[in-house]
């Protein structure tokens, strides 16, 4: 677009573009957050599962239920874990082989996170670009249809 010459009618379409890149960066902004929030969820059972390789069979220890209750259990067999795979599944691996499994989403999500992170950082320069448009034009100019010249 041309910025030296600036229609009411383009200026309404930069005020929509606005509009929607800003819900576009609040909507990349919570799943940022999401991601980050699994990032942690994830280094919190590698670092479960660091301590369980430690912890010998009938050791007792406390078992997150939710809501920062436990409950008293026992270690049966502390070299497998439970894991969810998806879906609503979850399978029984050796320790190692889960802390490949979790180590590997770690990375994956990593990627993802600075993915989003790009992308929101155009959609921010995207938003900057059409303020820095709109801010040269008084608004006096905005109230007619004919084309209007930046000083």
């Amino acid at each position: 677009m041309n910025d030296k010459k600036i229609t009411q009618q383009q200026l309404q379409e930069l005020a929509v573009r606005h509009e929607q890149y800003q819900y576009q960066a609040e909507s990349m902004a919570q799943q940022i957050n999401l991601v980050q929030m699994t990032i942690k969820e994830v280094e919190m059972a590698l670092t479960t599962i660091d301590a369980l390789k430690e912890t010998p069979a009938g050791k007792e220890t406390l078992v997150p239920i939710g809501f920062g209750s436990f409950v008293k259990a026992t270690l049966t067999n502390p070299d497998k874990v439970v894991i969810g795979i998806g879906a609503g599944i979850s399978i029984e691996k050796k320790i190692d082989d889960a802390k490949t499994l979790l180590d590997k989403r770690k990375d994956e999500l990593t990627k993802y996170n600075e993915q989003l992170n790009t992308t929101i950082s155009k959609i921010a320069l995207e938003i900057q670009n059409i303020e820095k448009i709109a801010q040269r034009f008084e608004p006096s100019q905005q109230q007619t249809n004919q084309p209007m010249h930046a000083e």
